[in-house]
């Protein structure tokens, strides 16, 4: 016969009480006692009973107390609690029934009074524990929710809903796994394990649980690996790991599954409940429309980024652009201003670079310009900002850098041109000539001046270059 209902019984056991345990028991319910004094509360808790039945005629003393303490546990407060008593105890029972228990009987009573009163209490526990049970998943929902529409990181979202799983249907592991549309490869994408697990690889042949979720699009649940079909081909590696039921559900987006939820867990002999099956499906539909949703930002951020990038890049060279140029010095420009700190601008231009346009061709021109580009970017410190100022001519901002810093920064990307060789240009040097403006100095009060004054040092050094043998000082 099934189970239904497990009943603690403190009574005497006097032939006025002789029918309360075989009528119980032969109507289904399994019975726990303690025999001696009245137990206590953690006692009461340890036995973890479905209703309590109290005779108060063998414990009219402690009547009181024990209801009082059932009712002030946390643990216990939901425990029915039903009375039986005689005429003369019926104070007693008028206390109970004030400080919180449920019903009583009266002596005489019959089996199907009894029965009445017993189906009664244990079924309004089973509905407040229902909707204890609803009312705890509809506040994690609320959470999962909440985590969702609080932030676009697909990575936090993820992480929130199976750590909220694990804990609402008590699990050892819950996962989610992104799946490729061949179903070849899975990829964990969250575990609740471990926060930091977002990317780790597997291998789904061994996760026939997974493969039947991909190919009927419906729940798997398995509550014995160790009989279940499905997973015969793993059974020795679910044992070794201890995985004793599975719980699976298709995470589907735009009517294909894209992943799954996997839920591991040593629990054994107690199936997967309907309302636990339904929590998980809720929360896998939470699941998708996040995965989309971090998706579809993720994807605009990047857009957004290329925007950035073809807005302050120069196209050619990769370095930052003459516009962007103008917005960084004027930043660096006030900064200075404002805390009284240095600023070096170095403007360089490659020596004769018409020449090697017409000896070798404008694509050869270009590729000089980009290899320049990136020896500026090897030979300049973190700090520095490199730009194309426009045609050959680039510029190095050096924030914090006085007047002899910027001379030895010109030495070393002089040199560094100098004796890089280009092997395009079939052995021909390519030299370049600097020209530097650092603020504070005489004659710079804005940004502008800043540039005039290099440019203006840049063309009288070429100019002594021509009266001198090729080089690539200042």
């Amino acid at each position: 016969m099934t189970d239904k209902g497990r009943i603690l019984v403190l009574n005497h056991r006097d032939g006025a009480d002789e029918m309360l345990r075989p009528t119980l028991q032969g109507n289904g319910y399994s019975i726990c006692g303690l025999e001696g004094a009245m137990p206590t509360s953690e006692e009461i808790h340890r036995l973890a009973p479905d209703l309590l039945l109290l005779d108060l005629d063998a414990h009219r003393a402690d009547g009181v107390r024990i209801c009082s303490e059932v009712k002030g546990d946390s643990r216990l407060a939901k425990l029915p609690v039903l009375l039986v008593s005689r005429e003369g105890g019926k104070e007693t029972v008028y206390r109970c029934l004030e400080i919180g228990a449920d019903d009583y009987l009266m002596h005489p009573f019959d089996a199907e009074e009894l029965l009445v009163k017993v189906r009664s209490l244990l079924r309004l526990r089973r509905l407040l524990e229902d909707q204890e049970q609803e009312k705890s998943d509809l506040l994690a929902i609320l959470d999962i929710t909440n985590a969702i529409t609080s932030t676009l990181d697909s990575k936090k979202v993820l992480f929130t809903i199976v750590k909220k799983i694990s804990e609402m249907i008590e699990v050892t592991r819950c996962s989610i796994v992104r799946v490729d549309p061949a179903g070849n490869r899975g990829v964990v994408v969250a575990s609740s394990e471990d926060a930091g697990v977002t990317d780790l690889a597997i291998d789904l042949q061994k996760y026939p649980e997974i493969r039947k979720v991909l190919n009927t699009r419906e729940v798997v649940a398995i509550n014995d690996t160790q009989s279940d079909d499905v997973v015969a081909p793993v059974r020795e590696i679910l044992k070794e790991v201890g995985v004793q039921a599975l719980l699976v559900l298709p995470l589907v987006m735009k009517q294909n599954v894209i992943g799954t939820i996997i839920l591991r867990t040593a629990r054994r002999g107690r199936p997967f409940e309907k309302r636990e099956i339904h929590f998980c499906q809720i929360v896998t539909n939470a699941a998708a429309n996040a995965l989309l949703n971090a998706a579809l930002f993720e994807n605009m951020e990047m857009a957004n980024l290329d925007l950035e990038r073809l807005a302050t890049t120069d196209g050619l060279t990769g370095v930052y652009n003459h516009r962007h140029f103008y917005r960084r010095l004027e930043q660096e420009f006030n900064r200075s201003e404002r805390y009284e700190e240095p600023l070096s601008l170095i403007m360089i231009d490659v020596d004769n670079f018409k020449a090697i346009n017409d000896a070798f061709g404008h694509q050869v021109g270009d590729r000089v310009l980009r290899e320049l580009a990136l020896l500026l970017r090897k030979s300049t410190r973190k700090s520095d900002f490199v730009a194309r100022y426009g045609g050959d001519e680039f510029a190095l901002l050096l924030p914090q850098t006085r007047y002899p810093g910027a001379q030895a920064e010109v030495a070393r990307v002089c040199e560094a041109i100098q004796s890089h060789a280009f092997e395009f240009l079939k052995g021909t040097r390519v030299f370049a000539t600097c020209g530097i403006a650092t603020y504070p100095m005489n004659g710079i009060v804005t940004m502008d001046d800043m540039v005039q004054i290099a440019d203006r040092r840049l063309y009288e050094s070429k100019a002594s270059k021509k009266r001198r043998p090729t080089g690539s000082q200042v």
